[in-house]
């Protein structure tokens, strides 16, 4: 069985309750900096890929410094190749960074400990394709250290919670590729961890099992659990995260709340107009305000929504019927498309002075 299959379920150490407990004696200092420690924190982590039988090497992550506060929601995008597995791979202990270093729960990665309330969903899950569903979930259960009882109760519940009650007797080798998300999305939440890490969760699933996704997601959140979540899957994204990281080509080019990010970004203002008017636009407007028409509508947008004013008055002078005046507020697809031009532009620019 590969690494990735040792995580694929959310099973994480199987370190007893008193795995955390320190020693008699220990100070007390370092368990209070630890809880007060954020969920994960990133400092200056880099992965270097080197080719078997090349000198060639692939830069996955250059130097990445990050933090994800105690229960909050934490989108993190990037395109493919960004280096979003690399970092959640290195977070969960598949892989092992070239330097830097990285805590969870303020437990460094490198101890086995970091991983004691970790729930992790990876991109490309793997599961024992002999056992029915409710059978994996009370395995990944016990690994997790939960007792028998225990591990039974919680494989019931979270099998019917992710929409697969009906399938209890059905082995997994007969679920699709969405049945198989879902369940591996219950394998990573059945033994309540503090921390959950889910690479692309949305990937495989319908309409229906994207919101039951999303409603899982906001109901760990509203229990104080940390949720860190890639996806490319955008509007999933903006209603669901708190903050929100985006990565390309291995750098981080900016943390901030989803709100922080659509005020920061242009704004407009659409302007509905009856019927198609014989209109020819002011040249002081020329640059600000562009029109698109149709039998029944003419929509003039605005990019500077200070002109409101002046562009209403000469409507109004020219006997245009008003329909509606709707802001508009830039997308995180939108502002996710610009960063990723701008860092094509940088990276050319570097290539060309090296």
């Amino acid at each position: 069985m590969n690494q990735d299959r040792s995580l694929a379920t959310g099973v994480q150490s199987s370190a007893g309750p008193d795995a955390n407990r320190p020693a008699d004696g220990q100070s007390s200092v370092r368990n209070a900096t630890r809880s007060e420690a954020p969920a994960v924190r990133i400092e200056k982590l880099t992965k270097v890929y080197r080719g078997n039988w090349t000198p060639k090497t692939t830069l996955g992550l250059d130097r990445l410094d990050l933090e994800v506060h105690r229960g909050e929601v934490f989108g993190y995008l990037g395109p493919n190749g960004a280096g979003k597995t690399t970092t959640l791979k290195i977070l969960t202990g598949l892989l092992k960074p070239t330097s830097g270093a990285a805590w969870l729960m303020g437990e460094s990665i490198e101890q086995v400990a970091s991983r004691r309330w970790l729930g992790f969903l990876p991109e490309q899950p793997y599961f024992f394709d002999h056992l029915t569903g409710p059978e994996y979930l009370e395995f990944v259960a016990r690994l997790s250290g939960l007792g028998a009882h225990a591990a039974t109760r919680a494989a019931r519940h979270w099998f019917g919670r992710v929409g697969l009650g009906d399938r209890a007797k059905l082995g997994l080798r007969k679920y699709s590729k969405g049945m198989l998300q879902r369940l591996g999305l219950a394998a990573a939440v059945v033994h309540e961890p503090k921390l959950i890490i889910l690479d692309e969760p949305m990937s495989g699933l319908d309409p229906f099992g994207r919101r039951d996704v999303r409603d899982l997601i906001l109901e760990q959140r509203d229990k104080g659990v940390t949720v860190l979540f890639s996806s490319h899957i955008l509007p999933d994204v903006e209603m669901l995260c708190d903050r929100v990281a985006i990565l390309l080509r291995g750098r981080l080019e900016r943390v901030a709340t989803v709100g922080e990010l659509v005020e920061g970004s242009a704004q407009r203002v659409e302007i509905r107009c009856a019927g198609s008017p014989l209109l020819e636009l002011p040249p002081s407007l020329a640059g600000v305000l562009q029109r698109t028409s149709s039998l029944d509508e003419s929509v003039f947008t605005l990019t500077e929504p200070a002109r409101l004013q002046e562009v209403l008055a000469w409507l109004v002078q020219q006997r245009v019927e008003v329909l509606a005046v709707v802001p508009q507020r830039g997308t995180l697809e939108q502002l996710f498309m610009a960063a990723a031009e701008s860092s094509a532009i940088r990276a050319e620019r570097e290539r060309r002075s090296a």
